[in-house]
């Protein structure tokens, strides 16, 4: 299938030097956040469909409600913290419990509920807070869930984020799915508590929750900004040299992977085959799933994002900017918005209003 490409703006060369000087300056900051090293790395290559069918996505567990108050829209409307049971690794309290943040409208309404999936290692919920405010005065509810390791699941003493990737993939594909377990169960509890329609929308890591997601349970609409969805591509062919190094990607040091970033990848491939999306058939129709793809992603690359587009025929926004920068891009803000909420339900399915 053919992806269906938008390119908005035109490519203006200050904004592509602050777009990569911004992704640099992010991944300096990445090579702090704990990478776990285990003794013992195992690269055996791990199936995808067989990966998927082990999990619990399609039998979710349980969410509820742990406490509820009105919030500042008002008594129209409940804000709540939703609680589960969820089943990773670790040994810490957010690795055996799924949180997230709620606002319900009290009326009956056929509006869909929006999650939302926030990226690696961010220290709070800014960005996916303000995006959830924007939607709810547009009148559709909206969920936030913490990632496992993030936030209020942070290993204690450590940073948001730290010990959610390991050197050895059979840690990282476990939290992965776990991951994607818990947003599954929210779509579950959103449902059969809100409204049948449900829209994900992630941004980077959440971009490759979102996308596993959508490869593995249907949807009503998926929106991935910048998503992380070729994590053996991502892992070996973007960070900068001083993590190469530190990898032993360079010919130096431990070599966890591979003397060099092409042996490197080649484990991964196999390895993480099941965390690469478009190794996926998806559940999810393509013409519900939109990703968006920044011209000048240092973090993540544009070519992965064109491959999954390609693979699945999604449609495909296309922005002059970096990792980082395309979450303010001129409009896009708006855009995620309208698409999220301008939906009318007809005979199951979700079309465009207007």
């Amino acid at each position: 299938m053919i992806a269906m490409s938008e390119r908005t703006t035109a490519r203006h060369p200050l904004l592509t030097l602050a777009s990569r000087a911004i992704d640099m300056a992010v991944l300096a900051r990445l090579t702090s956040v704990e990478v776990l090293k285990p003794p013992v790395i195992d690269l055996t290559p791990a199936d995808p469909a067989a990966f998927w069918r082990e999990s619990r996505v399609s039998s979710p567990a349980p969410v509820r409600i742990a406490d509820e108050w009105t919030p500042l829209e008002g008594r129209a409307w409940r804000a709540m913290e939703l609680e589960g049971d969820s089943d990773g690794p670790g040994t810490h309290a957010g690795s055996r419990r799924l949180l997230a943040t709620a606002h319900v409208r009290r009326d009956a309404s056929p509006a869909p509920v929006v999650i939302l999936v926030h990226g690696f290692a961010i220290p709070f919920t800014g960005f996916d807070r303000w995006l959830a405010w924007r939607m709810r005065r547009r009148g559709v509810s909206t969920v936030r869930i913490e990632l496992p390791y993030h936030l209020r699941r942070t290993v204690p003493g450590h940073e948001s984020g730290g010990g959610y990737f390991s050197i050895d993939p059979a840690h990282t594909r476990a939290v992965v799915r776990q991951s994607v377990e818990d947003t599954a169960a929210l779509v579950a509890w959103a449902r059969a508590q809100v409204s049948p329609h449900v829209t994900v929308v992630g941004t980077s890591l959440g971009g490759l929750v979102t996308t596993l997601l959508a490869a593995v349970t249907d949807l009503d609409r998926v929106l991935a900004i910048a998503p992380l969805c070729d994590p053996p591509s991502s892992f070996t062919q973007r960070p900068p040299g001083a993590l190469q190094r530190r990898m032993g990607m360079l010919g130096e040091g431990e070599s966890f992977w591979g003397r060099d970033r092409t042996i490197a990848r080649q484990a991964l491939e196999g390895a993480l085959a099941p965390l690469v999306p478009r190794l996926l058939d998806p559940v999810t129709r393509g013409d519900r799933i939109t990703l968006v793809r920044p011209d000048n992603d240092l973090i993540v690359g544009a070519a992965p994002i064109d491959e999954l587009a390609a693979a699945w025929g999604t449609a495909l926004w296309i922005y002059p900017h970096g990792h980082i920068t395309v979450m303010n891009a001129p409009g896009m803000s708006e855009r995620v918005v309208a698409y999220a909420v301008d939906v009318d339900a007809h005979d199951g399915d979700l079309r465009m209003a207007g």
